[in-house]
């Protein structure tokens, strides 16, 4: 009884901690958009200034390995080195 007890209290008090908002706009079929929005009423696609992240383009590694051949690892960084190649800081 006690552990149930101590369960529902716990459960409760994380509950209101998670409270997420849903997007108050409507599809184009005229149901309710089913996703979150976090700053504002409007979820990312409903709202007209959300801008989207710029992503580097995945390159092939330019660095050579020990035994004089290319480096085959695809990379995301802006220096075109894998992280196997990149000085440690």
């Amino acid at each position: 009884m006690k552990k149930s007890l101590i369960t529902v209290a716990l459960f409760t008090a994380l509950s209101g901690f998670a409270q997420d908002n849903q997007c108050v706009s409507t599809t184009k079929k005229g149901d309710r958009c089913l996703l979150t929005s976090w700053s504002n009423s409007l979820c990312w696609r409903h709202n007209p200034d959300y801008v989207k992240k710029e992503v580097n383009p995945t390159v092939v590694c330019s660095s050579k390995k020990k035994d004089k051949t290319n480096c085959k690892v695809k990379t995301k960084h802006s220096s075109g080195i894998c992280y196997h190649h990149r000085p440690k800081n």
